[in-house]
């Protein structure tokens, strides 16, 4: 079959579109690639699948998935194409025509006779134990390089025929989507990474909890404070193992946490209430915040809440208060909010205990807000913890 010949149409591969829904399902599980590689094989007559995708940059420009090759194959392989082949050359110089139509197929680039009598087949395929080759380019640009879907037949099996050909080419565009979706999980995990860090940094508890009260994100505070060892760190929407897990309920950790999440959810306000804690690890008395938290765009978004929890009556608290002030030139009556600020207090609930106005307290939290870059009473709170924790150092 040469490349003069007309592309073949695709062919639909039986179960193959479960085999995809399945895969997505699995992302970023160990071994996932591997396994859809394996079921691929499979569905085309080959037993021996690689996926070549090397990332542009990076210190291993033979990375690949594979199934049923040997441990040793890319090494091997290194060592015997030594950086150049005519497979290889041969796919870079047609990489544009081919992407264009689809995916390009060996046999087109160069005939499998052709491709037996060449160095290629007795320094590269023969000693891997390959007899024949096909193989169809994924996609291939600057920034993920070439990614390619290779099948081998073992030697003294058949050349693989037409038909093969086509159901290979009908493969890669599944494949191609799946690569993408696995690189986009993977940013985002990274993303994540580096959020829960910074969270974990913070001097106070956070909580993230869905309406059904399963609780899907503890920093490391929040679970010293309420005697947590579930890892719970699930800050992905969907993220891969979270519907498999059995979910931490809130009712589980507090009691008092679980009316917290109903009137936050129901009145889209946040609420606060006190907690007394048992732990060796946690403060005799917890102020817990929980406010709505919209979990991604889009109207199926699932509800969740945010759990602030800061201790009542935080270390050298006066001393927290005297350094703030002078830190961001705070007046006594915005300085002396401070405190009722870090016991989870409502605005209404401030006025009560200083006998002032609804307007009075607002026009001090605003100028508090001005004064210290924040934008409402969680930042707020977070910016009074973190000198705080300077203070208490």
């Amino acid at each position: 079959m040469s490349g003069e010949e007309r592309d073949p149409q695709p062919v639909g591969i039986p179960g193959f579109e479960t085999l995809m829904a399945e895969s997505l399902e699995a992302l970023g599980e160990p071994g996932m690639v591997e396994r859809l590689l394996h079921r691929v094989g499979e569905s085309l007559g080959s037993h021996k699948v690689v996926l070549f995708c090397p990332l542009p940059g990076s210190d291993d420009p033979l990375a690949a998935y594979q199934w049923g090759m040997p441990d040793d194959f890319l090494a091997r392989y290194a060592n015997l194409i030594q950086g150049s082949d005519a497979w290889s050359e041969a796919l870079v110089r047609q990489q544009g025509e081919a992407l264009a139509r689809g995916g390009s197929l060996s046999q087109q680039l160069v005939s499998t006779p052709a491709l037996r009598r060449g160095a290629f087949y007795a320094d590269y395929l023969k000693p891997l134990g390959i007899d024949a080759m096909v193989n169809s380019i994924v996609e291939a640009s600057p920034e993920v390089g070439m990614h390619v879907l290779a099948m081998y037949n073992d030697l003294g099996q058949n050349e693989f025929t037409p038909e093969q050909f086509a159901r290979l080419r009908a493969v890669t565009p599944w494949v191609r989507s799946l690569m993408r979706a696995q690189r986009r999980l993977q940013q985002a995990r990274r993303h994540s990474s580096a959020l829960e860090r910074t969270l974990d940094q913070l001097p106070l508890g956070l909580m993230h909890v869905n309406q059904r009260g399963e609780v899907r994100y503890l920093n490391e505070h929040a679970r010293a404070w309420l005697g947590v060892e579930d890892e719970c760190r699930i800050l992905l929407r969907n993220a891969t193992g979270w519907q498999a897990r059995q979910p931490l309920q809130l009712a589980q950790i507090h009691p008092g946490l679980t009316p917290l999440l109903t009137a936050s959810l129901s009145t889209r306000s946040p609420v606060s209430a006190r907690l007394q804690t048992q732990h060796d690890t946690a403060p005799g008395t917890l102020v817990a915040l929980a406010a709505p938290l919209r979990n991604g765009p889009g109207p199926a978004a699932e509800p969740l809440a945010q759990f602030i929890l800061v201790p009542e009556a935080p270390p050298h608290a006066g001393a927290t208060v005297s350094v703030c002030s002078a830190l961001y030139g705070l007046t006594p009556a915005e300085a002396a909010l401070l405190p009722l600020l870090l016991q989870g207090m409502t605005p209404r609930e401030m006025a009560d205990n200083r006998h002032v106005k609804m307007p009075t307290v607002r026009s001090q939290l605003a100028s508090l807000y001005a004064k210290t870059g924040t934008r409402g009473q969680a930042e707020l709170a977070q910016r009074v913890l973190r000198v705080a924790a300077l203070v208490t150092a």
